[in-house]
């Protein structure tokens, strides 16, 4: 991409510490473009009220920013307008999200003897919240281990896994390795033993098309993501359910927006989906900035965007490839790359990157069992690619790196 599409990134002409500023941290929350700075600016200047309550211009106004923004965010998923207003939910973040299938779907069906099906690949948004509902319930957590590549998922054992399980929830690309779980495979044969999917769709969302009535097609039942992953803001993010499985499930938060009727002492009754599962009053600015960036990223097109992120991606491979020092864990050019300094922490490592404007990530990266199954208590490095990154980032953590090395190791 070019420096004019660069200079739509105000956080990119921050200098830190006196250095031009290489982000390579975009799997942990992407930069904002201007427009969607330029949508939360315009909410909140107004005419602005709160959503779905006043009859009046600015409660109506801002209502229909509201609800278009969920259209729009379901458009980038292939949702049409009626499937957007009956399907996808606005949550906090895709942590939310799980949650919410966690406690409104998975635990009224679980009990003693029960299982759930994880992978070892998974954020702890897709760990813990299964954990809480197993301790809850008595059911128990299979895990999927990763194979001796330390690179992909064995799935020899996956069928017997799946015997007698509620719900298998497996990422649809690692915030780790940046690999992709074989999602046709594993679907299909959780369907045929009439086990529930959740895809955790945050990374994947913001690096190629995702088309939930093909996802549907193929037997998932949840899908999530997070909005600040997809240069949007923070604070909103969206699950997509199967409607007749959202018509069944109760909801797990009370309060306004979300009811029907409310009677005294008991008899309240809610509204159907997506109002069921929104309550009490939304990031409604952060949500119409998140409209504002699914148009943003479908004005680039997918195209583009992969385009030039396959061309980083190869890049970042090869630079780290040609340090001698570097041990890589991820695979060959996914964009996401897991590595670390031989002999030197990978905190000491990313500090010294920052003194020099390259931002990388470090420790575990909300994946502790997945650093341990790969043998680093430490954690390690990530580096990744948006579609800001250029050559000259690239070159300036390979700089950086070689210096970091000599200071650290010698």
């Amino acid at each position: 991409m070019n420096d004019q599409l660069r200079a739509q990134f105000p956080s990119l002409q921050v200098q830190p510490n006196g250095q031009r500023l290489a982000f390579l941290d975009s799997a942990a929350s992407a930069l904002k473009p201007q427009a969607v700075i330029d949508s939360l600016t315009a909410t909140l200047a107004g005419p602005y009220a709160n959503i779905h309550r006043g009859l009046y211009f600015n409660s109506a106004t801002t209502t229909a920013a509201y609800e278009a923004a969920r259209t729009r965010v379901g458009q980038l998923f292939g949702l049409s307008a009626a499937a957007s207003a009956q399907q996808l939910i606005f949550t906090r973040n895709t942590t939310e999200a799980i949650n919410l299938v966690a406690q409104s779907f998975a635990r009224p069906r679980l009990q003693p003897g029960g299982a759930m099906v994880v992978s070892e690949l998974e954020h702890h948004a897709n760990l813990v919240p299964w954990q809480l509902v197993a301790a809850a319930t008595g059911a128990e957590i299979r895990v999927i281990p990763l194979a001796a590549d330390r690179q992909s998922l064995d799935l020899s054992n996956l069928e017997a896994l799946l015997q007698g399980a509620t719900l298998v929830a497996i990422s649809q690309l690692s915030n780790v390795l940046g690999v992709r779980p074989p999602l046709a495979e594993i679907v299909p044969l959780a369907k045929r033993h009439g086990v529930a999917v959740l895809v955790d769709g945050s990374q994947a969302a913001v690096h190629g098309p995702v088309n939930l009535p093909k996802l549907a097609e193929l037997g998932v039942d949840f899908w999530c993501m997070t909005g600040h992953k997809l240069y949007g803001p923070t604070g909103v993010g969206v699950l997509w359910g199967r409607p007749d499985l959202l018509a069944a499930m109760p909801p797990y938060q009370g309060g306004g927006d979300m009811i029907e009727t409310v009677r005294l002492p008991t008899g309240t009754t809610f509204a159907a989906p997506p109002a069921r599962f929104e309550a009490g009053t939304p990031a409604i600015a952060e949500a119409i900035a998140l409209g504002a960036a699914a148009a943003w990223v479908q004005g680039l097109g997918w195209e583009a965007i992969q385009g030039h992120e396959h061309t980083m991606a190869t890049q970042l491979s090869r630079t780290l490839a040609d340090l001698p020092f570097v041990e890589m864990y991820s695979p060959a050019n996914t964009g996401i790359a897991a590595f670390n300094v031989r002999g030197a922490h990978p905190g000491d490592v990313a500090t010294l990157l920052d003194q020099q404007g390259v931002a990388v990530r470090s420790g575990h990266h909300c994946a502790m069992p997945l650093m341990a199954a790969l043998g680093l208590p430490q954690g390690c490095l990530r580096a990744s690619v948006g579609i800001y990154t250029t050559t000259a980032d690239l070159i300036q953590l390979q700089t950086a790196l070689q210096k970091a090395h000599r200071l650290l190791v010698g």
